[in-house]
């Protein structure tokens, strides 16, 4: 690791790798990195010798016809670029994911246009051995293949003639692959049309040249050219991103509105630069009922992801640039809606935090140990999650209060949810928050950084005055950027992992200028400044280790909210607006290498319109006039009517800083642990130097063999272990391991009629299809011997749709003798997949003897879908805690 001053890193950074020296300069006209360069010929030109962006090929194998190599979500890709008209790729074994191996910049040569026949190549000398010997093959997914039942093979995806329907697949098709020398590899040559994101020059660089009348924005003229043409550039793609309907998508390949993606980004500067457009996409997602929309997710949405209050502050944000008091109203009773849904089913009253999934990282392992299911994903609490839940109650308070409505109720769930995230998220010897608390009874902190977790904490003010210097100056970045978070996670593919997103970086630059971070600053200018310069489009996402576009699992052209990250280096530090209900105030810092003039006209607040201009450089103004007359603060009033001038002066300071750079690093492997014969016992993990036992959320033993001697006792007792390497970099801790005293434990069936056996697995004499209309309340007695807290849990199968999307996750309340438990989350396991799984564990505390707990749907229990609200509950589990485990909740 490295600490490096603003002052060295002024324009220029090197990485701290040994092997690789990636470097690039920011200039007035230019960026240049190694052999590439991107230049501002004019405000409305830029070239750039920097590979263009290609079109990007995903596919999968099939054999039959059928899905039957990888589950939705999971596919190669290819970057189509032919030379002479041809492209092979490399041989791909069935069944096998690709391992992460980005390409650098050099490896991805600017290639032809045109179309190109691109040869997919399979191994299939598995499969047939594995026909040949057994008689059979049993592929990742479906149906077993049986000798003599291997009829064709196929590729199956994007772009056209590629397609991603199944049925559409036909033998003798340009999709089908064949094995034409019996060596049991399977080729075939579809043809490809080619598509870059940009047009050559006859000297065979990349062109932007602005095509779009951009009259309705204000309009920037600086000194720097090359800042001047990225902000025409990315309204221009900003236009080019707003649909029929007048809203905006997400990005060139995310045509919807997304909840998160629309909120993030009018926070950073729609709000400012196209209120009318933000405010329509904000209400394409609220449902009928008035409620704010979380998207599709893992497990079926919410409540096992619960980012959706971040429109709120998305809300509050186009409510200070309008003042339009219809807006606050009708935001205001969305909002509330909302927050009363997720207070019943999402907030944890032991620790003020909410649950629910990493705000933004939401591919499961691309953020999670592979182990966790969407019921332990739920029952995480999430850094960035907790920075959204915060801000929101604070924006609700104030919402309350502007609309001369009482607003302490919502501070103090602010409040609550602050002090949580000191309490248990906080990490003082590293100076940043853990990511998130994870497990399943018991609760640990994984301690990894998060970029904009830590980035929204500083900027609505979770973070005290303290934690947030300490955080930007201790959080780490690497060479290209700030990652989403750090270390990473070895051996899954890089889209939230292993990555850098510009809008990321953006909350990143934004709050280390509300920390007064210089270096930081400085930083974000530039690397927003490098990526959009030399790509010529907003990315949604570069490779952290390459700065490079390629290598990523999924990457769009003009991404929103990576568009509105790069309008906010105008916007949000260079001008350093900020809006507040009765006033729009300026607090630029100008790095000394951003110095000059510079000056926006047509600036619309409310009912003003403004120019406003920047001179000199500095980290605060020193002074500003208002029409001519000097005045305190440069702030516009927001009763100001009419155009009106603002002429700011910066102070001409810019002092040393510091920023935490670091090697773009892979944490150890997560443990894969049995219990046998009384003891834990696990392979080792490549690279680990030692090992730590965790007994119920908190480490036990630390160890360098891979076997510990454990032994029953009172009540419940998990176990799980985590790797460290030999720089202290930590593994994810393994999945739990029950260990449970004789007689702590018992499984109920619930007492109804009506039960049903269709589906296998079930224990007794079946199971009970829970619904919105069926056995919306069920009783299930239980007697108990001993007092004690108990873990409450149930057996259930959800096959209403996949494990990382949709939205039928199914939702019920927990009644103990009448009194409101917890809910419980019954995630989606698979489409059709009617498997039985756990659901999360709520904690009751019970005496001995008779007890009546009762299963009940409630209209807070109401998900996403709103028709389909259906699991088959199999048994009700009841297992005592160890009593001095009891009370833990897993600070670490």
């Amino acid at each position: 690791m490295a600490i490096l001053t603003g002052a060295f890193l002024l324009g220029a950074y090197a990485s701290v790798q040994a092997q690789q020296t990636p470097i690039f300069v920011v200039t007035d006209t230019s960026v240049r990195q190694g052999q590439f360069g991107a230049v501002a010929i004019s405000r409305d030109t830029i070239v750039s010798s920097y590979p263009r962006a290609a079109r990007e090929v995903r596919f999968r194998f099939s054999l039959n016809g059928l899905e039957n190599e990888f589950p939705g979500g999971t596919e190669h890709t290819i970057y189509l670029r032919p030379r002479n008209g041809r492209m092979v790729t490399r041989v791909y074994e069935f069944g096998v994911e690709d391992a992460p191996a980005p390409p650098t910049p050099e490896q991805s040569a600017s290639s032809e246009d045109g179309t190109g026949g691109v040869t997919f190549r399979l191994d299939l000398r598995r499969v047939l051995a594995s026909i040949r010997e057994k008689g059979y093959y049993d592929p990742p997914l479906g149906a077993r293949i049986r000798r003599g039942e291997l009829a064709h093979v196929y590729v199956i995806g994007d772009p056209e003639p590629l397609t991603w329907s199944y049925e559409a697949l036909r033998p003798g098709s340009a999709a089908e692959l064949t094995d034409r020398d019996h060596d049991g590899i399977y080729e075939g040559t579809v043809p490809i049309a080619t598509e870059y994101a940009r047009p050559r020059t006859s000297d065979g660089r990349a062109l932007w040249a602005r095509t779009l009348n951009l009259a309705g924005f204000p309009v920037l003229s600086s000194s720097q050219r090359i800042q001047d043409a990225l902000y025409r550039l990315s309204l221009e793609e900003l236009m080019q991103l707003v649909r029929e309907d007048g809203a905006l998508s997400a990005g060139a390949k995310w045509t919807g509105v997304w909840t998160r993606d629309i909120s993030l980004s009018t926070i950073l500067t729609l709000a400012i630069v196209a209120p009318d457009a933000a405010r329509r996409s904000l209400l394409a997602k609220v449902d009928s009922s008035g409620r704010i929309i979380q998207d599709t997710g893992t497990g079926g949405s919410w409540p096992v992801s619960s980012d959706r209050m971040v429109w709120a502050l998305a809300a509050w944000e186009i409510y200070a640039a309008t003042g339009d008091s219809a807006w606050l109203r009708q935001s205001y009773d969305i909002t509330r809606r909302s927050a009363l849904a997720d207070l019943h089913a999402v907030r944890d009253a032991e620790t003020g935090l909410f649950n629910g999934e990493s705000s933004f990282l939401d591919w499961r392992e691309q953020s999670y140990p592979r182990w966790m299911q969407p019921a332990d994903i739920y029952r995480s609490q999430n850094l960035g999650t907790n920075a959204v839940h915060y801000a929101a109650y604070r924006v609700l308070a104030n919402m309350a209060r502007a609309l001369g409505e009482p607003g302490e109720r919502w501070d103090s769930i602010a409040d609550g949810v602050q002090a949580g995230m000191t309490a248990y998220l906080w990490q003082p010897q590293r100076g940043w928050y853990g990511q998130y608390r994870y497990g399943r009874t018991y609760i640990s902190l994984s301690p990894r950084a998060e970029g904009l977790g830590e980035a929204l904490a500083s900027i609505y003010g979770a973070a005290s005055r303290e934690q947030r210097q300490a955080l930007i100056q201790s959080a780490p970045v690497v060479a290209f950027g700030t990652p989403t978070f750090w270390p990473y996670i070895e051996g899954e593919r890089f889209y939230h992992n292993a990555t850098i997103w510009p809008f990321v970086t953006a909350y990143w630059t934004w709050a280390a200028a509300e920390g007064g971070n210089t270096a930081a600053v400085q930083r974000g200018l530039d690397d927003a400044t490098r990526t959009t310069a030399l790509f010529l489009t907003n990315k949604e996402n570069t490779v952290a280790s390459t700065g490079h576009y390629e290598g990523t699992a999924l990457n769009s052209d003009r991404q929103l909210w990576s568009v509105a990250g790069t309008l906010a280096g105008t916007y949000r530090l260079l001008f350093g607006m900020r809006l507040e209900p009765d006033r729009l105030a300026f607090r630029p810092m100008v790095p000394p290498s951003y110095a000059g003039d510079r000056t926006l006209r047509g600036l619309r607040y409310r009912r003003a319109v403004l120019t406003v201009t920047v001179r000199g450089y500095g980290d605060a103004v020193s002074a500003a006039r208002l029409d001519g007359r000097a005045i305190e603060r440069a702030e516009i009033p927001a009763a100001l009517i009419g155009p009106h001038t603002l002429e700011i002066a910066m102070n001409a300071r810019w002092p040393a800083t510091t920023v935490h750079l670091v090697e773009s690093r892979f944490a150890p492997g997560t443990p894969r642990v049995t219990l046998r014969g009384g003891a834990l016992r696990w392979v080792p993990v490549p690279g680990a130097i030692r090992y730590v036992v965790y007994r119920n959320g908190a480490p036990t033993t630390r160890t360098t063999s891979t076997n510990v001697a454990v032994r029953r006792s009172d009540g419940l007792q998990e176990y799980q272990v985590l790797a460290v390497n030999a720089v202290g970099d930590e593994s994810f801790l393994s999945e739990p391991v029950r260990v449970v005293a004789t007689g702590d434990e018992q499984t109920v069936k619930p007492q109804a009629a009506g039960l049903e056996r269709e589906r296998a697995g079930y224990t007794g004499a079946g199971y009970l299809r829970l619904t919105r209309q069926q056995n919306i309340s069920v009783t299930v007695p239980v007697r108990v011997s001993r007092a004690g807290t108990y873990a409450v849990d149930m057996r259930y199968a959800n096959g209403n749709g996949p494990i990382n999307t949709e939205d039928k996750v199914a939702v019920r309340t927990l009644l103990v003798d009448g009194d409101t438990a917890g809910v419980v989350v019954m995630p989606q396991r698979g489409v059709n997949q009617w498997n039985w799984g756990w659901s999360n564990v709520v904690r009751a505390q019970l005496t001995a003897g008779a007890h009546t707990l009762v299963l009940t749907y409630t209209p807070f229990d109401e998900n996403m879908n709103r028709r389909e609200n259906t699991a088959l509950f199999d048994v009700l589990r009841l297992t005592r805690l160890a009593p001095e485990s009891a009370t833990t909740v897993g600070r670490r």
